[in-house]
């Protein structure tokens, strides 16, 4: 893991490093602007962005949104957007700009964990169309059914009654 923070506030930043330094991340780089942010993007490529929503003028979100524009291997890395005090709109405008997850503060270290290890295990696939760059934003698990079909067996079994019990059925 190659992680840039990108966090305003520098007590959280720093804890945030220490933590990810304590994971496993093989770098990590704190910044608290973004203008730091793309400057380090000029010198490392990174594989997870841990950026702040009120990052800068524009926000994390905007920040998000040029992440996945950039080329090459970084556009397609985990956005984790962390937000002070988490709304439905926010959220939205998070979610669209192509962000992976989002942490509500207070965080804590097993909240922290539990979103790693989840993006590690099942990672989203990746979607560039003309109107959104970023994982694909379902949520339900879209599967096939194998079991038996309930309806097919009614209708078989409905078929073979006689007529006097299918009025009554």
């Amino acid at each position: 893991m190659h992680a840039l923070v990108a966090l305003s506030n520098k007590q959280l930043g720093e804890t945030l490093w220490h933590y990810l330094k304590e994971f496993g991340a093989g770098m990590v780089q704190l910044v608290a602007r973004p203008e730091d942010a793309v400057r380090r993007m000029h010198e490392f490529t990174f594989t997870h962005f841990f950026i702040d929503y009120d990052l800068g003028d524009n926000g994390g979100a905007d920040f998000a949104r040029f992440v996945r524009l950039c080329d090459g291997p970084m556009a397609q890395a985990s956005i984790i957007l962390i937000m002070p005090q988490p709304s439905a709109s926010k959220v939205f405008t998070a979610r669209d700009a192509g962000v992976n997850e989002i942490l509500g503060l207070p965080l804590t270290a097993k909240q922290l964990d539990t979103r790693l290890k989840h993006l590690a295990v099942n990672p989203k696939p990746f979607v560039r169309a003309s109107s959104y760059i970023g994982p694909c934003r379902r949520r339900e698990v879209m599967s096939v059914y194998h079991g038996v079909e309930r309806r097919t067996v009614q209708a078989l079994h409905h078929s073979r009654m006689p007529r006097k019990m299918l009025a009554r059925a």
